[in-house]
């Protein structure tokens, strides 16, 4: 017994857990183990590094009684060696992996077929309406009358860097793919944002760069990555990781707003059940505000000039792919 407590035997209980340990977590990512589980992920991956390391260490208790001591000793050279290389690996495998991270600073060209990075300043647009055009672009693969599933708003407090993705896998997650072109941004001493670093293409479907406020049009969604339209001039379209934002569906987006209004070219009666056929209501107001979404039907408050609610009624917000109100957003 006295040689399990020795000093080489007790290096050797130590060194098996730390090498196994390592080994589980390669093993880990050579099966895909953590692969589409979100944050899930990495709890799964290091559960098998600690699953190798304690079986690793309990079973060196046994080896360390029936082996003589001098290949102890020489398993302890053969170990610390294998943790070096395994450590050296690993840290420079995260050195790359956070250089390919990195914020990709950009410069707009002299000429360029959007507006220049500068629009996003603070004093260039101080906030700008969000509207969907229902004219049709020639560059775009996606009609610029089609509303999307809804909105994407980055959360700059918590990621002041956005990552653009392109060419992704579906099936794989953020970690695995390399980001294309980035915004950043840098919060000042007054509690808004200044901008750092954007791309010279970028035209957001509403941008309120001083609180930090953009927000993209989504055309798909997936487990870790959202498919959105990054320049709404040219469609140009981007992938960006869910998790670093809120993703809005339209319900949840319109129900955010305090007002909307109706389009002339879609001019429509207030109707007192989501139906076509269904009645209308007879009452002056002054605003429009949304109470809850049903279908292609909009539940709205008419409010008078005291912000009072004076009725209720219906409004159809959208028809197929087409968007039938307006609305504006504000700080």
């Amino acid at each position: 017994m006295k040689k399990l407590i020795k000093p080489a035997s007790v290096a050797f209980y130590i060194l098996m857990a730390l090498v196994f340990f390592i080994i589980g977590l390669y093993f880990a990512g050579y099966i895909g183990a953590g692969r589409n589980q979100g944050l899930a992920g990495g709890a799964i991956v290091l559960g098998y590094g600690v699953l190798f390391g304690g079986l690793a260490f309990i079973g060196s208790f046994f080896i360390a009684y029936h082996v003589a001591h001098k290949w102890i000793v020489r398993c302890n050279w053969i170990l610390l060696v294998m943790l070096a290389i395994g450590y050296g690996i690993t840290h420079y495998r995260f050195l790359q992996n956070k250089k390919e991270k990195a914020p990709v600073e950009t410069n707009p060209p002299v000429k360029t077929t959007t507006e220049p990075v500068s629009f996003l300043s603070t004093t260039a647009s101080r906030s700008r309406l969000l509207k969907t055009s229902t004219k049709r672009g020639n560059l775009s693969t996606v009609s610029s009358s089609a509303i999307g599933l809804g909105f994407f708003k980055p959360n700059f407090y918590e990621y002041p860097t956005l990552y653009f993705y392109g060419n992704i896998n579906w099936e794989k997650g953020v970690a695995e793919h390399s980001p294309k072109d980035s915004i950043s941004l840098q919060q000042n001493q007054t509690g808004g944002f200044d901008l750092r670093s954007a791309p010279p293409y970028l035209w957001p479907e509403y941008h309120n760069t001083e609180y930090g406020q953009f927000y993209f049009k989504v055309l798909a969604v997936g487990y870790d990555f959202i498919k959105v339209e990054v320049n709404t001039k040219t469609q140009q379209i981007a992938y960006l990781d869910k998790n670093a934002g809120e993703l809005l569906y339209w319900p949840s987006f319109l129900l955010q707003l305090n007002t909307i209004t109706m389009v002339e070219e879609h001019s429509q009666p207030i109707r007192i059940k989501p139906l076509a056929h269904a009645g209308t209501v007879a009452q002056d107001f002054k605003s429009l505000r949304p109470l809850s979404v049903q279908g292609d039907w909009l539940q709205i408050a008419l409010k008078n000039d005291k912000n009072q609610t004076a009725a209720t009624g219906w409004l159809r917000w959208r028809m197929d792919q087409e968007l039938l109100i307006d609305y504006s957003i504000s700080q």
